[in-house]
């Protein structure tokens, strides 16, 4: 009997180091706080600085994030909280299908793009094919102007299309890259898109003689045209070399040209 024991109390003893040495991991189950419970951070607000200031104030790693109150009337709340339990909950509930996250205006950032264009108004675009010679323009772009290695494996495309409309967004995973801010990534984003900004640009243009004719016949418009080249040379917008992005220029439900890129202007 007492050999028994001794072996029991020994199988015990060398369990109880086991564990010691591997302690069983508790399961994380994010949940709003119960009274008799630590506080977790779930915060909703109405304004983006709000928000933002609530956020400098806690401890806690938690960050801001926009959620539509209604869909499509294009308004926005905002939410604190932490990564795991936003994600805890959005695996869940519908109402947080529409949401990201809202990056301060001078903290780094990854390289993202929203696109969208009306069905309707493009029976012929192939949203598919446009979003990857975008890839491949941007690709490309980075390579040129900072020397780094991109391919489409690289990029979160993220579907977001309704009946109404296309709509992706990108977000360029850049091994051991980033921008400085928002600012920085826009004026690379507006800068390879150039071309596609130029073709809108004249359009435009073609558009002002017929508009000048109608309240002043009887003048030339010549020297119009003639201020847009030069002031078009001033700013430096692209020449004839540039690459074809046509296929970034679509139309909005007014049938008015624009670009399937949101610059967010």
């Amino acid at each position: 009997m007492l050999r028994k024991w001794e072996a029991r109390v020994k199988q015990i003893e060398e369990r109880a180091s086991h564990y010691e040495r591997k302690p069983l991991s508790s399961v994380y189950r994010p949940r709003l706080a119960k009274p008799e419970e630590p506080s977790s951070i779930w915060k909703l607000f109405h304004r983006q600085n709000q928000a933002f200031n609530f956020v400098k104030s806690c401890k806690e790693s938690v960050h801001v994030f926009a959620l539509e109150c209604k869909r499509g009337n294009g308004q926005r709340i905002y939410l604190v909280t932490s990564y795991a339990q936003l994600w805890f909950y959005y695996k869940t509930r519908k109402t947080l299908l529409h949401c990201y996250e809202v990056i301060p205006e001078n903290a780094v950032c990854k390289l993202y793009f929203d696109l969208e264009f009306n069905k309707l108004a493009n029976p012929g675009a192939d949203g598919k094919m446009m979003v990857a010679l975008l890839i491949q323009h941007v690709c490309k772009a980075l390579e040129e102007f900072y020397n780094v290695q991109c391919s489409a494996e690289d990029v979160f495309n993220l579907d977001s299309s309704t009946e109404e409309k296309f709509s992706r967004h990108l977000i360029f995973q850049l091994h051991n890259v980033a921008f400085k801010d928002n600012r920085h990534a826009g004026n690379f984003v507006r800068k390879i898109l150039q071309p596609a900004l130029h073709l809108i640009a004249e359009d435009d243009e073609a558009k002002v003689p017929e508009a000048v004719g109608q309240d002043a016949s009887g003048f030339s418009v010549t020297p119009l045209k003639q201020e847009i080249s030069e002031a078009r040379e001033k700013v430096g917008l692209p020449k004839q070399c540039d690459p074809d992005l046509s296929f970034l220029v679509v139309k909005n439900h007014m049938g008015e040209k624009c670009l399937f890129v949101d610059l967010g202007e």
